[in-house]
């Protein structure tokens, strides 16, 4: 006879990303955020940035893909012992604060001019945490894999592109299959200009942040 056991205690359908965080925990992502991205507030009660990204990031893990979801996820978390994340109004406000000024190059030949933003401190956090988790071996010589790739948005810095919709048009480094930097650049702008600059900052923060050597 088969028997029914009623349980007392929270049920979540989420309870995988647990381990996820305890993960994140253990590798000390916490403080490693905070020591490259700085100390959010000044009363001491504010959100760090790493309880802001851990909230982006553990929502889309959940397969969540948009701020406002996050609020939907916030009660799941909070059944882990401990853990506090930020709301979605939160986390919005915390990601503009980590935003950083444009660099604007003009072109020689059009007398047009185009934003790209370099995002230092998060490529920076990045590779750090690449390099916490033993992702990419010290001292090696690696293949460094890099493409543009479009994406549509219809926001009010959005430019059109000749991919005949409105957005932006980031490049990425990647090495074996690993994100290991970007940058975000207008979408109207030609994959080659000044992809040498873009290409070089992002070679010299994984030889100095990573210790490997860029072919």
């Amino acid at each position: 006879m088969t028997k029914v056991a009623i349980k007392n205690e929270n049920i979540t359908s989420f309870g995988g990303i647990y381990h996820i965080m305890d993960v994140f925990s253990k590798l000390g992502f916490e403080k490693l955020t905070e020591s490259v991205l700085g100390k959010r507030g000044c009363s001491g009660k504010a959100f760090s940035h790493g309880s802001i990204l851990g909230s982006l990031f553990f929502s889309y893990l959940c397969g969540e893909d948009c701020l406002e979801d996050i609020n939907a996820l916030t009660g799941q978390f909070r059944q882990r012992p401990g853990t506090l994340l930020p709301s979605a109004d939160t986390v919005g406000r915390g990601l503009k604060e980590l935003a950083e000024k444009n660099i604007v190059y003009k072109s020689e030949t059009s007398d047009k001019s185009y934003s790209f933003n370099t995002a230092q401190k998060l490529n920076t956090l990045l590779l750090r945490m690449i390099r916490r988790m033993r992702l990419i071996k010290v001292g090696s010589h690696v293949d460094l894999d890099f493409d543009h790739q479009f994406i549509p948005a219809h926001k009010f810095d959005a430019k059109y592109s000749y991919k005949q919709d409105s957005g932006y048009f980031p490049g990425w480094a990647s090495i074996g299959g690993i994100i290991v930097g970007g940058e975000n650049r207008d979408g109207n702008t030609n994959v080659r200009f000044h992809q040498e600059d873009t290409l070089r900052r992002i070679m010299d923060r994984v030889t100095s942040e990573l210790g490997a050597f860029p072919c």
